[in-house]
């Protein structure tokens, strides 16, 4: 028989299953946003890989709450610098892809 303490139990690990889930799904479409974006820009994705840098808290056109988030990537133009890009969903939904393509956070100086 289950308890109440059991089934509480239950609903947490169903919780967390659920959130890495949907988090997983977003990060893959991060990723094969990061790739069409540098493929785009004849840039070289670095590391073939998208990090969570942000979740946060916002508001759709109606003032619903909605969660934002932005995932992180690293790409070069040579192959001795490297530039920073985003990929931001507000929602399910898509809210851009931006390529940095300004002064390098950090650059590799030849010798």
């Amino acid at each position: 028989m289950w308890t109440l303490g059991d089934v509480f139990i239950l609903i947490l690990v169903l919780a967390a299953v659920g959130v890495w889930v949907q988090h997983d799904r977003f990060r893959r479409r991060a990723l094969s946003l990061a790739r069409q974006a540098t493929e785009k820009a004849d840039v070289q994705l670095l590391d073939q890989s998208v990090s969570l840098r942000r979740v946060g808290l916002g508001r759709d056109d109606r003032g619903w709450p909605l969660i934002t988030r932005r995932f992180g990537f690293d790409f070069s133009r040579s192959g001795f610098d490297r530039y920073r890009g985003h990929v931001d969903f507000r929602g399910q939904h898509l809210s851009e892809v931006e390529l940095d393509l300004g002064d390098p956070h950090w650059r590799h100086e030849k010798n």
